[in-house]
Order: C-alpha cells, then sequence, then structure tokens
C-alpha cells in the first residue's frame, strides 16, 4: 500500500526526513507546508527556507505560509484531496485543530528529546546545559510520536536512545539525533500506518520545564561573574538578583549549582548549547567604553574557569589572554 504523505517544517533536519520518505516506494509525498521567504542578513535579502527550495529541487508542490496559520489553508489544500498522514519536523507554527485533523490515520511530529523530559522547542540546548550537572543528564533520544493540540504529549510511537557527548554543541546534538532515525523513520511511519506499531501514552506531567524558546538575553552572563569563576577561590558567586535570562536564572539555581565549580561547569556548558544561536556573551567595559564580548570557547581547568577563544564587538575572534592584554583597562 502507498500512503499519501505530506510534511511540514523549515529546516535541513525537515529536509533529510522528506528525503527518506521521497526515496521509498511506501510513500507519496503530495506537498510540503512551510514559511514564506523572509528578509534576513544585513542586507535584508529575501531567502527561502531550506524545505521550500528542496521542493522547487525535487518537484514537490510547496505550500507557503505566512505569519501564522489562517483558516483560508484550508481551502488551499483541499486541491490536494485526502492524506493518510503529515509529518512535522521544525515546523516552528502552532498546528490547529482542523490541521491536526486533515490526514485521515495520524498527524506525527519528531521531537528530539526522550519525552516526556524537555518538551518545547529547544530541547537539545536544554540538555546540553545540564550536561555533568544532574544525574542521567548525559543520554538523551528522539522521539516519533502521534501530535495532539497539547506541547509535545501526543502518544510516542518510538524513541531511540542516544549518548550525548561532552564536546557537543547544539548542531552536533541535533545532527546526531536526526541522522540517527533517518534509517529507521520511513519503516517506522509505515509500521504504524498499518497497524504493526501502537503509540503508547505518555504521562500527563513532564520530569523537567519547558525548553522554551531562547532569546539574545538567555546566553547573557555578567562580566563580573566570570571574573570571579575564573579566580582560584571556592566562594559561590550568585548574579545580581536584577539580571534575567535563561542563564542568569540557572547561575542562581542553588539545586542545579550548589558552588563555584558546578557554575563554572554551567558556563562551559552554555558555551556549546548556545552555539551558534544566540551565542555566549557578556558586556566588559574597556578603554573605549562597555562592549559587547562573545564568548567562543572556555573549559574548567583545576576546578576553575578558563576562557579560551572570545570575540569583541567589532573585532576578529582571538585568544581571550590576547582580548585581555590588548583590551581590557
Amino acid at each position: 500500500m502507498t500512503y499519501r504523505l505530506a510534511i511540514a517544517g523549515s529546516t535541513k533536519h525537515t529536509v533529510s526526513m522528506a528525503q527518506t520518505l521521497l526515496e521509498d516506494e511506501r510513500f507519496e509525498l503530495v506537498f510540503s507546508l512551510s514559511p514564506s521567504p523572509r528578509l534576513v542578513g544585513r542586507k535584508q535579502e529575501l531567502q527561502q527556507n531550506p524545505l521550500h527550495s528542496w521542493s522547487e529541487e525535487n518537484e514537490v508542490e510547496a505550500v507557503l505560509v505566512d505569519k501564522k496559520i489562517s483558516p483560508d489553508l484550508a481551502e488551499t489544500l483541499q486541491k490536494f484531496g485526502n492524506i493518510d498522514l503529515l509529518l512535522v519536523v521544525d515546523f516552528g507554527y502552532l498546528v490547529p485543530q482542523w490541521l491536526l485533523t486533515y490526514p485521515k490515520i495520524a498527524p506525527l511530529n519528531i521531537h528530539p528529546s526522550a519525552l516526556p523530559k524537555w518538551r518545547g522547542s529547544s530541547p537539545g540546548q536544554f540538555v546540553l546545559l545540564r550536561q555533568g550537572l544532574l544525574a542521567n543528564s548525559m543520554n538523551s533520544a528522539i522521539t516519533l510520536m502521534v501530535m495532539d493540540q497539547a506541547l509535545d504529549q501526543g502518544p510516542v510511537i518510538a524513541q531511540l536512545p542516544f549518548e550525548v557527548e561532552t564536546d557537543w554543541t547544539q548542531s552536533d546534538y541535533y545532527k546526531h539525533a536526526f541522522d540517527l532515525l533517518a534509517p529507521q523513520l520511513a519503516d517506522l511511519v509505515a509500521d504504524f500506518a498499518a497497524g504493526k506499531l501502537q503509540a503508547q501514552a505518555q504521562p500527563l506531567q513532564s520530569p523537567t520545564p519547558i525548553a522554551r524558546r531562547l532569546n539574545k538575553i538567555d546566553s547573557f552572563v555578567a562580566f563580573e561573574n566570570l571574573r570571579e569563576l575564573m579566580k582560584k577561590n571556592e566562594q559561590l558567586v550568585v548574579p545580581p538578583s536584577e539580571q534575567a535570562g535563561l542563564l542568569s536564572d540557572l547561575l542562581r539555581d542553588v539545586k542545579l549549582c550548589p558552588n563555584k565549580i558546578t557554575q563554572a561547569q554551567l558556563i562551559c556548558n552554555a558555551s556549546k548549547a548556545f552555539a551558534p544561536w544566540p551565542g555566549l556573551w557578556s558586556v566588559v567595559q574597556t578603554n573605549q567604553g562597555e562592549k559587547r564580548l562573545k564568548i567562543l570557547g572556555c573549559h574548567l581547568e583545576k576546578n576553575r574557569l578558563v576562557l579560551d577563544e572570545v570575540q569583541a564587538e567589532g573585532k576578529v575572534k582571538c585568544l581571550y589572554r590576547e582580548y585581555r592584554n590588548a583590551i581590557l583597562n
């Protein structure tokens, strides 16, 4: 039997899943659903997302969505007739109930975490932030699930576990997760559609916070905190209470970071979890005034923080010791 399938998403990971299913004779890829081209970069050039470009290259009809999924989209999809399955991968939109009930068999989703842990849009970043700070934080998984209207709470079809390497950035995490699933995806989806594989309900409550969408303030760390963490004393460093953002909140969490060593480890984790975006950064007082400073690499040495590579505002990247000697007061 051939299953009529549509795929919704926007990233290179969506493309890898679409390519896998396109090459399998058990599926007919009817259309793709992805965001309209957007202005990007300093030059504000109009750019297609990877799934849109892939669809054009592979002669798969691309349906585009602007700022949100409107009821008018239902009329657009009528021309495709019935589909059996909708696969959502890195879509970035709230999927309304009418779209969830559009496929005859089920709407499916791929979520790169060990659900019910780390529901939300940034699971890999949250896993990496806590690496080595909590029990079992070195393991994760990628999950194929049935979508419902709750956030990542639908029944689980399959879950493939993996070990998280200590040197991974968020890009490494997501690449490994999707590469792990790709060879098995077609079989898993076909077996589920044929009734050979049953989805299992998740617990309603997650043991972890929501892995929410991140912004620039989430990856900010006060430079005075970095200075203290680079010293050899064992004093606990607590960021000023008025600081906002995810990283500042985690540094204040005494259960997660009970001492200076764990706080320094969190900063090292953040340099990888936030790479390439939003990037770990601070603000320093230089002889030219306040300047932003990107922390591109750091490590622990004898239980203290050591900054390796940095990039000052308007400058090329360099070793921290070179920056300190040339720029800082």
